[in-house]
C-alpha cells in the first residue's frame, strides 16, 4: 500500500461510517437563528391560550419538523404540570427525547469526522507538502498559526518561499511568541532572493523553473519576473504561453511599448483568436500609436465576450485616436496636393516667360529693400 493510501484510508472508513448513518438523521435546528412560520405560528397559537394541549402539541411538532429537538422536549416537558396524564402528550415526549439523543450522537460523530479530518489533512500538509490538505485543514481551523506555520513549511519545500513569507508573517501576527517564526522567515527570505537572481540571470529550464517559482501575484517584482517569463518561454519555442505571460505583465504597465511589442508579434504569429489575445493585441496597438490596427481585433474581442474588462473603454479610445488618425492623413493630403499645385503654377510660370522670371528673381536677391541689420 502507498503511503498516500495509509494516510487515507481511516479518513475515507470513518466517511463511509457517517454517510451510511446519514439517512437517520437531517441535520442541526432549521430554526436556530429565524423561526420558521409553522413554528411562529404554533406559537401565536399557544400564546393565545396556554391550556391548550392541542397548541402544544403542534408547537411540538413544528420544531421536530424543524429539527429543533431540544426545543421541543422543552416545550413538551413545561406541558406535563397541566397534561401530565396525557398519554398523548408522553408519547410525543418520548419520541422527542430520543430524536434528542439521536442528535447528540450524530453530532458528536460529526466532531470526531472533523477531528479526524483535520488530522488527516495535516498529516499529508507535513508529510507530503500537500498544499490542498493544508488549504482544507486551514478550512476547519483557519487561524491556528501551527497550520499557517505548516502550511508555509510546505510551501517553502514546494519552492515557493515567496508565497510562504506572506503565511509566515500572518502567523506571527497570531502567535507574536514562537522563536522559530524569525529562522523560518529569514530561510525563506534568503530562498526567494536566489529564485529571482536565477529567474533574472540564469537561462534554459532552470531559470524558467525558479522564475514561475519566484512570480507572487502583488509583489514588487511581479512585472518584471513576467515579463523574464515570456522571454524564457519565447527562447523555450513556447509562444502562446509566453503571449499569455506578456499579456499578464501587460496589464500590469498598459505603457510599457517592448511588453506591447512582444504581444503584437506573439498574437500573430501564433494566429490566436481568443478574446483575450485579441484583445490584449489591440491595447498593445494603441500603446504603440496604431489605433487604425486596433479597431478591428478589439471589436472581435468584444464580440466574443461582451463584458470583457477594459475592452469597451479601449475601443472606444481607439476609434477617438482613429479619428484624429484620419484627420491628419486628411490634412497632410491636402498639404502635399497644396504644395504640388504650387509647384506647377511656378513652373507653368517660368515656362511661359523665363527671361522675366529671372529678372525678377534677381532683383529680389540684390534688392535694397534689406532690412537695416542686413547687409545689401
Amino acid at each position: 500500500m502507498s503511503v498516500a493510501a495509509r494516510l487515507s484510508w481511516p479518513f475515507t472508513l470513518l466517511a463511509m461510517i457517517a454517510a451510511s448513518q446519514a439517512a437517520a438523521h437531517e441535520g442541526t435546528c432549521k430554526s436556530a437563528s429565524v423561526p420558521s412560520d409553522s413554528v411562529m405560528t404554533a406559537e401565536r397559537a399557544l400564546a393565545a391560550d396556554t391550556q391548550s394541549l392541542a397548541a402544544r402539541l403542534q408547537l411540538a411538532d413544528a420544531f421536530m419538523a424543524d429539527n429543533c429537538f431540544d426545543e421541543a422536549v422543552q416545550t413538551l416537558e413545561a406541558g406535563e404540570a397541566l397534561h401530565g396524564r396525557s398519554s398523548q402528550l408522553q408519547s410525543q415526549l418520548r419520541e422527542a427525547r430520543s430524536m434528542q439523543r439521536e442528535q447528540g450522537y450524530f453530532e458528536g460523530l460529526n466532531r470526531a469526522e472533523q477531528a479526524a479530518k483535520l488530522s488527516h489533512n495535516l498529516l499529508r500538509c507535513n508529510k507530503l507538502a500537500d498544499i490542498a490538505a493544508c488549504d482544507m485543514a486551514l478550512g476547519l481551523k483557519p487561524d491556528d498559526p501551527q497550520i499557517l506555520i505548516s502550511k508555509a513549511d510546505a510551501l517553502v519545500k514546494t519552492k515557493r518561499p515567496a508565497d510562504a513569507l506572506a503565511i509566515y508573517e500572518r502567523a506571527r501576527t497570531l502567535a507574536p511568541g514562537d522563536a522559530t517564526l524569525a529562522q523560518k522567515i529569514a530561510a525563506a527570505d534568503s530562498l526567494s532572493n536566489e529564485l529571482v537572481n536565477t529567474c533574472m540571470s540564469g537561462a534554459g529550464t532552470a531559470a524558467l523553473q525558479a522564475c514561475q517559482s519566484a512570480l507572487v501575484r502583488g509583489s514588487r517584482n511581479e512585472f518584471d519576473v513576467l515579463q523574464r517569463i515570456g522571454t524564457l518561454q519565447q527562447t523555450a519555442n513556447q509562444p502562446s504561453a509566453a503571449l499569455d505571460s506578456y499579456i499578464a505583465a501587460g496589464l500590469l504597465k498598459p505603457a510599457d511599448r517592448s511588453v506591447a511589442l512582444s504581444i503584437v508579434t506573439l498574437s500573430a504569429s501564433t494566429g490566436r483568436k481568443d478574446a483575450l489575445a485579441l484583445a490584449a493585441r489591440g491595447s498593445a496597438l494603441l500603446t504603440l500609436g496604431r489605433a487604425l490596427d486596433a479597431l478591428t481585433p478589439l471589436q472581435q474581442a468584444l464580440a466574443l465576450s461582451p463584458d470583457l474588462p477594459e475592452a469597451k473603454t479601449q475601443l472606444a479610445r481607439a476609434e477617438r485616436l482613429a479619428r484624429e488618425e484620419a484627420q491628419q492623413v486628411i490634412r497632410e493630403e491636402r498639404q502635399k496636393t497644396a504644395g504640388a499645385a504650387n509647384r506647377t503654377g511656378v513652373a507653368s510660370a517660368s515656362a511661359s516667360n523665363p527671361p522675366q522670371m529671372a529678372q525678377a528673381a534677381t532683383a529680389r536677391r540684390f534688392s535694397n529693400e534689406a532690412p537695416v541689420t542686413q547687409s545689401n
